[in-house]
Formats: C-alpha cells, sequence, structure tokens
C-alpha cells in the first residue's frame, strides 16, 4: 500500500516541481531584465521558492525509508514533460495557465529537468528502499525481562526486583 501512496504523491510532486520552478525562473528573469539585483523585489521569494525546491527533492531522494515509488513517478512525469516538450511542443503549450507555467515552458525543451529526474531515478536502485524492516525486539530480547529469575514467573510490568 506504501508504494501505491508513493506512487500517486510522486504524480502530483512533479507537476508542483515544473511549475514552482517555472515561477522561480520567470520572477529571477524579470528581474535580470530590469536591471535589479536579487535582493531586492521578488528576488528573496524566488530565492526561497528555489530553496523549498531543493528542500524537497533531498527529502524525496534521501531517506531510505520512503518508498522508490515516490521519487520514481515524480521522475516519470519530469522525463515526460520533457520529451513531450521537445517532440510535441503543441501539446505543452495546451497546459493550463497557472502561474510559472510561462517560466516552465522555457525551462522544458532546454532540458533543465533531466539532471533531477536522473537525481530522482537514483532512489530505484537502493535496495533497502523496497524492503520495509520489521521494527522490534528480537527473540532474545523480548523474553529477556519477561520472567523473574528467582521463580520463573512472569513479572508485573512496573515491578521491581527484591534482593
Amino acid at each position: 500500500m506504501r508504494h501505491f501512496i508513493g506512487f500517486l504523491s510522486g504524480l502530483v510532486l512533479g507537476p508542483v516541481l515544473v511549475v514552482v520552478s517555472g515561477w522561480a525562473f520567470s520572477h529571477l528573469q524579470n528581474l535580470y531584465v530590469s536591471g535589479t539585483g536579487v535582493l531586492s523585489g521578488s528576488g528573496p521569494l524566488a530565492l526561497a521558492g528555489l530553496a523549498c525546491v531543493g528542500l524537497l527533492l533531498a527529502l524525496v531522494a534521501v531517506p531510505v525509508r520512503l518508498t522508490p515509488m515516490l521519487p520514481f513517478s515524480a521522475a516519470a512525469v519530469l522525463a515526460g514533460l520533457t520529451a513531450v516538450s521537445l517532440v510535441r511542443p503543441q501539446l505543452v503549450e495546451r497546459l493550463p495557465e497557472v502561474p510559472g507555467m510561462s517560466g516552465a515552458l522555457v525551462l522544458l525543451p532546454l532540458g533543465a529537468f533531466v539532471p533531477v529526474t536522473l537525481l530522482l531515478l537514483a532512489p530505484l536502485l537502493v535496495g533497502q528502499r523496497w524492503v520495509r524492516e520489521e521494527e522490534g525486539p528480537d527473540e532474545e530480547e523480548y523474553f529477556d525481562g519477561l520472567y523473574d529469575e528467582d521463580d520463573r514467573r512472569v513479572a508485573p510490568a512496573g515491578a521491581k526486583h527484591r534482593y
């Protein structure tokens, strides 16, 4: 079930990465054209958006306990959008107009999301992400505190030993 939920979450994450990156790109491009610095106007907000994208990528790609289907489906969305923008650009232009889409339409044919796609595909190769380990004490640790040494009866949960 966790793989299915991770897959669906990745299908949402891919477009979010594209739109936020496109939004930050368009704001930074407007600052560059107007000749102002990054620390003025909407520059800090655009940098914060890019920092959030980087943090989100790190949180999806690095933790071993997450399902690998989450970064895989996000990578599939990014790769698919990049491929469609190269092969059939008129299809990408039909996407709904949301804030940041104009910047995304510039970044997609340039292949700006190809390194991000490769980063998100890397967790598929980590074997620990596919199997969830059972969290609990092993058999010796479980039976270790169950019996009292003197009379081999079950000790109450909060009982203290008398010596």
